[in-house]
């Protein structure tokens, strides 16, 4: 196991489901691969910010996604990041617009999160994300330890 300190972090899909061109294969792929909270800490609203994406379509329905809650199957994570003096960012991808959104989630002390892409058991890759009291976020990733200041 390997223990690195970056500037950045980023976990994307397995498989990249925007590059699709059917809409019907776009969605089977956005449901098997695109990113999943699968566990956290109990994240309140006030731990999280929208910071960009369409008002009605995202904004007004963030807390329902962030969740993992779509009945319309409209948004998926394709992307986790962090970076040097930010939250941990999910960037989504609206099927039908085409666009990204992001959600921020802000660095607290005890911070503990859990995504996945991949659904079927042979076939996923799971990051798990904590913040320190120092603030510093530390992603655990195939047996490699990377921590973000």
């Amino acid at each position: 196991m390997g223990s690195f300190h970056h500037d950045s972090f980023v976990f994307t899909a397995l498989n990249d489901f925007r590059a699709e061109d059917d809409p019907n294969l776009q969605l089977e792929y956005a449901n098997e691969f695109g990113i999943r909270i699968i566990a956290c800490n109990g994240l309140k609203r006030e731990d999280w910010r929208v910071v960009s994406g369409p008002f009605w379509r995202f904004r007004k329905r963030a807390s329902e996604l962030l969740l993992g809650r779509d009945d319309k199957h409209e948004f998926y994570i394709r992307r986790v990041e962090a970076n040097v003096g930010t939250g941990i960012q999910l960037f989504y991808y609206d099927l039908k617009t085409k666009q990204d959104a992001i959600v921020e989630i802000k660095r607290k002390p005890g911070l503990a999160m859990t995504f996945r892409s991949g659904r079927r058991i042979d076939y996923t890759l799971d990051v798990y994300s904590m913040c320190s009291y120092e603030g510093q976020l530390c992603f655990l990733s195939n047996g490699d330890r990377f921590v973000v200041d």
